[in-house]
């Protein structure tokens, strides 16, 4: 027995009158409910406004649908009425009881059904793809989460696609792993795919229900399924992140748990922006050879009523059924910068929000190893900084002349030239203060360059782009000496080596960012009290 339905079975059990079931996999849900009805001994129902109420079976049947009985708070006050024992599966009513013009009264009745006790034995169950009940209902009716489905389920799946395409099928375990994260609907779609275009269903068909994957949860609009195609030989540098990232690889393997070691959970990458920190999330799930899954908070916002909720718990929900992966969160601080005002700006939504996130991070236990990304460290709630979310916190700072040197013999490599051929000290020494970001476009400046001149490129050509390269080391000197002392006490240094001096600047002023300007008519007193407008013009 399934532990969703053993959850549900026993609240059902307890004389629970009302259950909220949050799913889009209505096939699923029918199937839970025509088991209660079978285990309670209690006939069932099922309402959608399109086709009005319908008996369901044992085998999850649905009968000849009654049209006239489409109003929900008609059918909610006739389920209340009634003298016989029933189940009522309600799908897709949140829109009557969220936001709609008779949300009070379909609201009242859900209030009077979750009250029914005793006998005639009556079962509430409101099913849908949105979480979140009227306020004045949360504290009746418990509301579960359906697990995405598991290998038994894409199993079953698998088998009945088969069964439908009149194929042959072999359902390996790499096959049926390949669709973990998909709903059924979405699996069944995948296993189609493949029988159609391969003939059966076995290994061969993999690469396609795998692609089949990445386009469904690219299309949810919240994950997006990489491809891992960097390893850690293409990040130069940082080699105590990259020592670290070994010893806590083994975590996820053989005789870990037996040694006393949970999962890793993750880690916050905080630096200088094009000095790799989005290079380590690829090339730590490539060395893991883990799933890789990039997390976009800001696409979990939604227009709708709950819409943002549900679309995390269904983002945390994929990651959870894809485990063991890797969860790639970019720039993490631009999606939980606005938790402490929420109240005031989104009626709570980004509060909640991110508070489901970290809540997630703290209690899970399914393998997701977490590296979150950012450069604006003030930006971030300091309750996602604590241990327990993460189990460290590294500073990417600017590479040193070694780090330099590996990036550019990396960079000329990719572009099919020999890095012996270049003076790479005398490149590392002109390039200080460079991100690794910077030194790579320098590299593809000096082949643009050497292309139009017809020659192949030198040293003398990436020199050339190097000078003419102004590095945010120097536009954005002040923040990067804050962060460099900020992370002094409280994150460890992705390098063993010592942080190098930020270039001093020799050529004028150094250019002013348009959020650093300051308004010239802003009034400014001198020592002496008085207004000294000669002096801020200087």
């Amino acid at each position: 027995m399934p532990k969703f339905y053993q959850e549900l079975l026993a609240l059902a059990q307890s004389d629970a009158a009302a259950i909220q079931i949050v799913s889009h996999e209505w096939e699923r849900v029918r199937g839970f409910v025509a088991g209660l009805s079978r285990d309670l001994d209690i006939p069932a129902r099922v309402w959608s406004l399109s086709r009005g109420v319908a008996d369901l079976d044992e085998e999850a049947q649905v009968g000849q649908p009654d049209p006239s009985q489409s109003d929900p708070q008609e059918v909610l006050k006739s389920h209340c009425e009634d003298k016989k024992p029933a189940i009522l599966l309600m799908e897709d009513a949140h829109h009557f009881y969220l936001a709609s013009d008779r949300r009070h009264e379909v609201a009242r009745w859900l209030r009077e059904t979750a009250r029914l006790r005793g006998s005639p034995r009556k079962l509430l169950i409101l099913s849908g793809p949105v979480p979140g009940l009227p306020p004045e209902t949360v504290k009746e009716i418990p509301a579960l989460d359906v697990p995405l489905p598991d290998q038994e389920d894409l199993k079953e799946v698998c088998l009945s696609v088969a069964q439908e395409q009149a194929v042959e099928c072999d359902p390996v375990e790499p096959l049926l792993e390949a669709a973990r994260g998909l709903t059924v609907m979405e699996a069944r779609l995948a296993f189609a795919r493949a029988a159609h275009e391969k003939g059966r269903l076995g290994p061969e068909a993999i690469p396609l229900v795998a692609q089949e994957k990445s386009r469904v949860i690219k299309q949810s609009g919240v994950l997006e399924y990489f491809e891992p195609n960097a390893t850690m030989r293409d990040v130069g540098g940082l080699d105590n992140l990259k020592a670290w990232l070994d010893r806590r690889g083994r975590g996820f393997g053989h005789g870990a748990r037996e040694h006393g070691l949970e999962p890793p959970r993750g880690i916050v990458l905080l630096g200088i922006q094009g000095c790799g920190k989005s290079l380590i999330a690829k090339s730590v799930a490539a060395a893991w050879q883990f799933p890789l899954l990039r997390f976009d908070l800001g696409r979990v916002f939604g227009g709708v009523v709950g819409q943002s909720e549900g679309n995390m718990r269904l983002a945390l929900q994929v990651a959870e059924a894809l485990a063991p992966c890797v969860l790639w969160i970019d720039e993490i601080e631009k999606g939980l910068s606005g938790m402490g005002s929420s109240d005031q700006l989104d009626a709570g939504v980004s509060a909640r929000v991110g508070g489901t996130l970290l809540t997630w991070m703290q209690e899970k236990t399914a393998p997701v190893f977490t590296v979150a990304t950012a450069n604006r460290i003030e930006a971030l709630p300091p309750e996602l900084l604590r241990k327990g979310r993460f189990d460290e916190i590294f500073f990417v700072d600017l590479p040193t002349a070694d780090a330099r040197k590996e990036i550019l013999s990396i960079h000329l490599s990719k572009k099919k030239r020999t890095p012996k051929d270049f003076e790479l000290d005398r490149l590392a020494q002109e390039s200080l203060g460079f991100s690794g970001a910077e030194l790579e476009e320098a590299v593809r400046e000096a082949l643009f360059e050497s292309f139009a001149e017809g020659k192949e490129v030198t040293t003398e050509h990436i020199a050339r782009a190097i000078k003419a390269t102004y590095p945010l080391s120097r536009t954005m000197r002040d923040q990067i000496t804050q962060l460099r002392e900020w992370s002094l006490a409280r994150a460890r240094r992705a390098s063993s080596q010592e942080p190098e001096p930020l270039p001093q600047d020799t050529g004028g002023p150094v250019p002013i960012l348009r959020q650093e300007q300051r308004n010239p008519f802003v009034p400014r007193t001198s020592a002496a009290g008085t207004e000294d407008r000669g002096e801020r013009r200087k």
